[in-house]
C-alpha cells in the first residue's frame, strides 16, 4: 500500500466515524510513520487520530510518542493536554489526570469533552455516585446533551435508582420521540419499577417502540412479558 492510500484510508475511517482502531495504529506503523513529511500539515491531524486508536488498543509506547510531537508544536493546546491526561488515564495515573482536566475545565468553563473524562474516571474507579454528582451538575449547564442523559440514566439504573432513571429517560425522550431504543429502554425501566401503572406504561412504550420498528425483537418479547403481568 503507498502513503497516499493510507492517508485516504484514515481520512475515510475518520470521516465515516469508523471503530477501526487496529487498522489506523496497523496503518500508521506499516506505512505512515515512514512517509511523515510527505503528509505536509496533514500529519497533525493524523497524530492526533493515531493516538486515539493506539490508546484503544494499549499501544502507549505510540500513543506516547503522539503526544510528545503533539505537544511540542502545539504547548498550549487543550486538545493535546486532554489526549495527555488520556495517557495518564491509561497509565492508571487517575490523580494526575484529574488534575490536568480540573485545569482545563477551570480555563474553559465550556470544555465539555475534559468534564466527560472526569466522569470517566469516576466510573472506572466505581465511583458511581459521585460520577452521577458531577454528571448532574454538568447537565445543569448543557441541558440538550443528550449522550449525558443517557449515560445518567444507565448511572440510577446501576444504583436501582430506577424512578430518577425514568426522569432521565424522559428527558431524552422529549428530544428524541421517534427513536425506538429509547421508548424501549424507558419501557424496561418502568417495568423495573413494578406496579399496575408502571407496567401498564411500559406496555405502551414497548407497543410504540415495535411501531417505530417492528424488527426490534427486544421490544417485542418486553411485550410479552409485560402481557403476561397486567390482568385481564
Amino acid at each position: 500500500m503507498t502513503w497516499q492510500e493510507a492517508r485516504d484510508r484514515l481520512k475515510k475511517i475518520k470521516e465515516e466515524r469508523l471503530r477501526r482502531s487496529d487498522e489506523v495504529v496497523e496503518l500508521w506503523e506499516g506505512v505512515l510513520s515512514k512517509n511523515t513529511r510527505k503528509l505536509g500539515d496533514e500529519v497533525w491531524t493524523v497524530y492526533e487520530q493515531v493516538c486515539i486508536a493506539a490508546l484503544d488498543c494499549d499501544r502507549l509506547d505510540i500513543s506516547r510518542n503522539c503526544v510528545k510531537l503533539l505537544d511540542a508544536r502545539f504547548p498550549n493546546s487543550s486538545r493535546v493536554k486532554r489526549l495527555a491526561g488520556m495517557n495518564l488515564e491509561a497509565d492508571g495515573k487517575f490523580d494526575d489526570a484529574i488534575r490536568m482536566y480540573e485545569a482545563l475545565t477551570k480555563a474553559d468553563e465550556t470544555d465539555t469533552l475534559s468534564r466527560k473524562r472526569l466522569i470517566a474516571i469516576l466510573k472506572t474507579q466505581k465511583k458511581y455516585r459521585d460520577a452521577i454528582e458531577e454528571l448532574t451538575d454538568y447537565l445543569k449547564t448543557f441541558q440538550n446533551d443528550q449522550e449525558a442523559w443517557l449515560e445518567l440514566v444507565e448511572l440510577y439504573c446501576h444504583e436501582l435508582d430506577y424512578n430518577k432513571a425514568s426522569f432521565c429517560m424522559e428527558e431524552a425522550l422529549i428530544h428524541h420521540p421517534h427513536n425506538h431504543l429509547y421508548h424501549q429502554r424507558y419501557a424496561e425501566i418502568r417495568y423495573a419499577l413494578g406496579g399496575f401503572e408502571n407496567i401498564d406504561t411500559a406496555r405502551t412504550h414497548f407497543a410504540k417502540a415495535v411501531q417505530l420498528c417492528r424488527w426490534n425483537t427486544d421490544a417485542l418479547y418486553g411485550m410479552c412479558i409485560v402481557r403476561g403481568n397486567i390482568p385481564e
